[in-house]
C-alpha cells in the first residue's frame, strides 16, 4: 500500500472511530453503506459486548449482512418507525454540508432511514470535501425500470449528461438498487443544489436522488493524524 492510500485509510478508520461516540446512548442505531461505513462496522465488531443489546437497522443488504454476520440483531427497515442515530458515508461534501450520495446505489435507503433518524451524522475522509456538489463525483439518480429510456431521454434533453451505471464486474446488465431502481449518474456541471434536487423529483419515473440537501447534523472529516467535526443546526422546521 503506497503513502497515499495508507494515508486515505488512516483517515477513514479515525472517522468511524469519532462515530462511536455518537451511539453510546442510542437504541436503536441506522448504519448506511460504503467504504468508511464498512471502517466503523470493523471498529464495532471490535467493540461487540458494548453494543450486543443495541437494535440495528440498514440501508443495504450488504450492510445488514455485515451487521449480522458480527452478531448484531438487525431489524428489517420495514418495522422501524425511527433511529436514534444514523451513521452514513458519502462521496461528496460542500461547505454548507449538503451531501452526493450513492456511490454504493443505496441512495432510496440511504436517504430514508436518515430522514426518519433523530441524529444524523456523516462519516468522510478529507478527499470527499469539495468545493461545490458534483465537482468529483456524478450524481447518482435511482429510476424506475420502466420508465429507464424515457428519463434518460429527458435528461440528455436537459444537457445532464446521464449514464446508466454498469458494475466494474459481476453481473452483467445496470446496476439495480435493493430497492429495484436502475442507476442513473448524471454530471450536470456546477449546480444549484436545491433547485436541481426540486427539478429533478418532478420528473416521473425518478424514484430518489443523491442530493441530500440539509440532511447532516454532524459531519466528522478524517485526516491521517486527525479529525474534523463539523455540525449544522437544523431549523425550526425541520425538528
Amino acid at each position: 500500500m503506497d503513502v497515499y492510500y495508507k494515508d486515505l485509510d488512516s483517515a477513514k478508520e479515525n472517522a468511524a472511530k469519532e462515530a462511536l461516540k455518537y451511539i453510546n446512548d442510542a437504541e436503536i442505531i441506522g448504519v448506511g453503506t460504503g467504504s468508511t461505513v464498512e471502517k466503523f462496522i470493523d471498529l464495532l465488531s471490535r467493540v461487540y459486548n458494548d453494543y450486543r443489546d443495541r437494535y440495528f437497522t440498514a440501508s443495504s443488504i450488504d450492510t445488514m449482512l455485515k451487521l449480522r454476520k458480527i452478531g448484531f440483531k438487525v431489524l428489517h427497515q420495514s418495522i422501524v418507525d425511527h433511529m436514534d442515530v444514523y451513521i452514513d458515508g458519502a462521496d461528496e461534501v460542500d461547505g454548507e454540508l449538503n451531501m452526493v450520495k450513492g456511490g454504493g446505489a443505496a441512495l432510496t435507503l440511504e436517504k430514508i432511514l436518515a430522514y426518519y433518524s433523530r441524529k444524523r451524522v456523516f462519516i468522510v475522509d478529507y478527499t470527499k470535501i469539495v468545493k461545490y456538489l458534483g465537482e468529483k463525483h456524478p450524481i447518482p439518480l435511482e429510476v424506475i425500470p420502466q420508465a429507464l429510456a424515457m428519463v434518460y431521454k429527458i435528461l440528455k434533453d436537459k444537457g445532464y449528461n446521464p449514464t446508466i451505471r454498469y458494475p466494474v464486474k459481476g453481473k452483467y446488465g445496470p446496476v439495480i438498487a435493493d430497492t429495484g431502481g436502475v442507476i442513473i449518474d448524471i454530471r450536470p456541471g456546477r449546480i444549484d443544489p436545491l433547485k436541481l434536487e426540486m427539478e429533478l423529483k418532478t420528473i416521473p419515473g425518478i424514484v430518489e436522488t443523491g442530493l441530500f440537501i440539509n440532511f447532516a447534523d454532524i459531519v466528522i472529516v478524517g485526516y491521517k493524524d486527525k479529525v474534523d467535526v463539523r455540525s449544522r443546526a437544523r431549523s425550526f422546521y425541520e425538528k
